[in-house]
């Protein structure tokens, strides 16, 4: 019995006498919404601009308050705003197929303003139905921490189109009748009709 003590006693000591694995705490890094003028430029896949530069001609009208840019390599439309609450941007994207469905694309736009993501359940209340270029589209508001986004969705003969504007909430805010006027306003050619 006393030699199974004293066993027990050399590898408790033993053990003991063994390093310790270590633990460390790293804070969680943690990325900064950035400033309208420093955003990140898109990254496009490939294929992405020869189907931009393919993909149906657009006409709308530009509210006055708006800046209009030259279309990028995977932008068809660019504009700028700017205003006494702060800045923000508009997009026009048109990419293949449904490119994730609305969802995806909804809980994309949160992520951008650091909004957790959102179930199926919860699309419903989150998607409005607004007509675009004669056709059903959806549109959402959603506002972040500091800044927010207001997107458009329309499904179209097999490509999805996209109009987003992002920036200082008060801006978004500021501009929600311009925004909804200007979607309204967009044709896309369509040469299925």
């Amino acid at each position: 019995m006393s030699l199974l003590l004293l066993v027990a006693l050399v590898s408790v000591q033993s053990a003991c006498d063994q390093q310790q694995p270590s633990a460390y705490k790293i804070a969680k890094e943690t990325k900064e919404p950035m400033a309208m003028t420093e955003q990140e430029p898109m990254q496009t896949l490939p294929g992405m601009e020869d189907f931009n530069a393919q993909a149906s001609n657009i006409a709308y009208k530009v509210p006055e308050e708006w800046n209009e840019f030259p279309p990028s390599s995977v932008r068809k439309a660019n504009f700028k705003i700017e205003d006494a609450d702060g800045l923000a941007e508009v997009s026009i994207t048109v990419f293949p197929g449904n490119v994730g469905g609305y969802l995806a694309n909804v809980n994309r736009w949160r992520q951008q303003i650091q909004l957790p993501p959102i179930e199926e359940e919860a699309l419903r209340d989150t998607l409005t139905p607004i007509i675009i270029s004669n056709h059903q589209g959806y549109y959402s508001i959603l506002e972040g921490n500091s800044s927010s986004i207001m997107g458009a969705i329309l499904q179209f003969h097999g490509v999805t189109w996209f109009v987003k504007m992002q920036g200082s909430i008060l801006t978004v805010q500021n501009q929600k009748e311009n925004f909804l006027n200007f979607i309204t306003s967009l044709e896309i050619e369509d040469n299925h009709h």
